[in-house]
């Protein structure tokens, strides 16, 4: 059997805070990870990781990229991903999947920074091909496969920009991730019996202190504690994760019981580096 390790790299949100960076996830399989996700520290997250001997893998593995949309909180480290691994050695090109325009975002950064590709190739070794990337632009169903597990994805609902929820299935469980959404009819019979859901999720309990402007937008394109509740219940996941979050001023326990109050399943608030076997 297969051995699969979940670490969480950025469990934050948009706003920047002290201990949190925004989002990103490794998927490990055998020890190659499937990153799903880039905002602000990724990187910087691998590596601390691998310094703590939480993983064996280090940032040179980093060559499989699943984007769930472009927000900036998602996609914001990409130059990071592209040209860090790269001075630390990788050799392989980054291969990214994700919705329409991933595909521009990538060509664009590799223009702003190619006087950075071009004086790191001339002036120190580096390998040829570490810093290219390409992108494959998908859509619903089975995006991605090789020899240790398949990726399949389904749209999510983020407002009108193109978003996707992913699912891996691996030799030892099932990992879904939400992605930015709110809830989606096809959600839970798509993640039904999953081992792993990593689900984002706002305080429902502080939603009325709100702003109504706010209060449309977050309603509109996120998922409250009490609807993920009514999600975990249809889908009834081994681990509940929650990551994305929206506390408000709530505190990690308290977000976890707002969703413990409909749904009775093990629910974890997660914090950067926490790591989680299959």
């Amino acid at each position: 059997m297969s051995q699969t390790q979940i670490l969480i790299l950025g469990s934050g949100s948009p706003n920047a805070e002290a201990n949190r960076v925004s989002s990103g996830v490794a998927i490990a399989v055998d020890g190659q990870p499937y990153l799903v996700d880039c905002g602000h520290g990724v990187v910087q997250r691998v590596v601390q990781a691998h310094e703590a001997d939480l993983i064996a893998w280090d940032s040179t593995a980093l060559t499989r990229l699943f984007i769930t949309h472009l927000h900036a909180d998602h996609s914001v480290g990409l130059p990071d991903l592209l040209y860090t691994p790269w001075i630390h050695g990788r050799e392989l090109p980054l291969e990214a999947y994700g919705p329409a325009g991933l595909a521009d975002m990538l060509r664009h950064i590799q223009l702003a920074y190619a006087e950075n590709i071009r004086e790191h190739r001339s002036a120190h070794p580096s390998s040829e091909r570490g810093y290219m990337a390409a992108a494959r632009e998908v859509g619903e169903g089975l995006c991605y496969k090789d020899e240790k597990l398949s990726v399949y994805a389904l749209r999510a609902d983020h407002g009108d920009l193109a978003a996707l929820s992913y699912k891996f299935v691996t030799g030892a469980g099932t990992v879904v991730i939400s992605g930015d959404t709110k809830p989606v009819a096809a959600f839970a019979d798509w993640a039904r019996g999953c081992d792993v859901l990593i689900h984002e999720v706002y305080s429902s309990s502080r939603f009325p202190e709100r702003s109504p402007e706010w209060q449309a937008y977050h309603s509109r394109v996120h998922t409250s504690t009490r609807e993920l509740a009514t999600l975990a219940n249809a889908i009834r996941p081994g681990r509940l994760l929650l990551y994305h979050q929206l506390f408000w001023g709530q505190t990690p326990d308290e977000l976890i019981a707002e969703i413990a109050r409909d749904y009775d399943g093990r629910v974890i608030s997660t914090n950067d580096l926490d790591v989680f076997d299959l």
